[in-house]
């Protein structure tokens, strides 16, 4: 028998974007011949299918068996980035303006979301290495993650999140996709939705279905008032690089984002003028490439400054607004005070040498400088059953993001235990904190 690599789970993935599992294991062998050890390199890999210079990665791999020489590794042992937080999660950069990545008016790269990489396998007999036994390409949406009870075998699952076709769900969300993906939001909330670009890659991962079919050029926003089209704005995606760290892109769906663009076609303003939904599709020419959005605007009464949530999902990002009373709190537990060294010294009265001791309004303790926390408490009792759901995802985020009087915050989830209930006649409200991941300054 000659190298193979293994089926089912532990067969390489599909060499397309996939969801970055939290073990994703590959399994080969080789029974027809004798070797002392494998050898595995990972190479930066670009979607023209040419490679980076070194190797990124070398390990070798004991087999677990002289007869059959099979081994297995976990990829995600191999490729794990050398940040811990992806910078790209929490900015936009268009040219040489910086927004916080839920507030951007423009569609920009999501930087680092997505990753090229190619392992090769060698066998190594007496020190030398072979010639390369077998190879496959691994291209993970690094925030993406999928459950081990919610792995069905394959990757087949994330291909209906590539914009290939007018019936494809395409954007990169866990919202329910029916005949469009839903939001509700107010003209002042703020938020972005991603979606891939793969039309400069050429791979069928599926029988008669290509990469480079999910391709797009423009994002269309329709303006709707009692089903009649109001205005359209266009806004055209970035230019092509031959990187897998572009594949993935930040598309402006918040009404605030957009309302002020210079660009829509006519002059029917949605901040003074009424409106029902903004329609969001993505087009090549004129071909919808996939389901589009509706925001429908949200028109709730709001007794209190609203909050907005926005956290890398399960497969791309994803936003709620909390409507309850926000509270906002300073943790200074940590700030400490302390005696001057020396506070004895001739002081202005003559022959008094401890001023201080006479004066009733020096300290004789003085405040450290220090860092404290501030975190934000979070309340919503109208959230629908959909966004419930959606709600769950935020607990085993990675990345996050709080939006709190007109400022993003970057944050994580203080409050560590949710339990989700099913849909009731009852409301179900959602109670949670979440810490500020800046140190407040104190």
């Amino acid at each position: 028998m000659a190298f193979s690599f293994g089926t089912t789970v532990l067969a390489p993935p599909p060499a397309s974007p996939v969801e970055r599992r939290q073990k994703p294991l590959v399994q080969w062998a080789d029974s027809a011949v004798t070797i002392d050890t494998w050898l595995v390199e990972v190479w930066q890999f670009f979607p023209d299918g040419t490679l980076g210079t070194i190797p990124l990665v070398e390990a070798y791999v004991t087999p677990r068996n002289t007869t059959g020489n099979s081994a297995a590794i976990d990829i995600s042992e191999y490729v794990q980035p050398y940040w811990t937080q992806p910078d790209g999660f929490y900015y936009a950069l268009d040219v040489s303006t910086s927004y916080p990545a839920p507030k951007t008016p423009v569609v920009e790269t999501a930087w680092n979301s997505s990753f090229g990489y190619q392992f090769q396998v060698y066998s190594v007999t007496n020190g030398v290495k072979s010639a390369m036994q077998g190879s496959f390409n691994y291209i993970p949406l690094n925030f993406a993650k999928k459950q081990k009870w919610n792995f069905d075998g394959g990757y087949e699952t994330i291909f209906d999140y590539y914009p290939d076709s007018s019936t494809k769900k395409g954007w990169l969300t866990d919202r329910e996709a029916t005949t469009f993906v839903r939001y509700d939001m107010a003209l002042e909330d703020e938020g972005t939705v991603n979606a891939l670009y793969l039309g400069n890659y050429d791979y069928a991962y599926e029988t008669g279905k290509n990469t480079n079919n999910a391709n797009w050029d423009q994002v269309r926003y329709t303006v709707y008032y009692n089903n009649v089209q109001q205005n359209i704005l266009l806004l055209d995606k970035p230019a092509d690089i031959n990187n897998f760290t572009y594949a993935s892109l930040q598309i402006p769906i918040g009404p605030a984002n957009i309302k002020d663009n210079t660009n829509w076609t006519i002059s029917y303003d949605i901040n003074t003028e009424p409106w029902d939904y903004i329609q969001v599709e993505l087009i090549e020419t004129s071909t919808v490439k996939c389901k589009p959005i509706r925001v429908y605007r949200d028109c709730r009464p709001q007794k209190h400054k609203p909050a907005q949530l926005y956290w890398m999902g399960t497969k791309g990002v994803e936003i709620l607004r909390f409507d309850g009373r926000v509270n906002d709190n300073y943790d200074v537990s940590g700030r400490d005070a302390f005696s001057t060294v020396n506070t004895y010294y001739d002081g202005n009265l003559s022959g008094i040498d401890n001023f201080s001791d006479f004066v009733s309004f020096f300290p004789e303790t003085y405040q450290q400088e220090a860092e404290g926390k501030r975190s934000f408490s979070l309340s919503e009792d109208f959230f629908t059953q959909a966004e419930r759901e959606l709600f769950r995802t935020a607990i085993t985020s990675s990345a996050m993001m709080v939006r709190y009087e007109d400022k993003w915050y970057p944050c994580r989830l203080k409050t560590t235990n949710y339990t989700h209930q099913q849909a009731s006649s009852r409301l179900a409200p959602i109670r949670l904190e979440v810490e500020v991941t800046q140190a407040l300054r104190c």
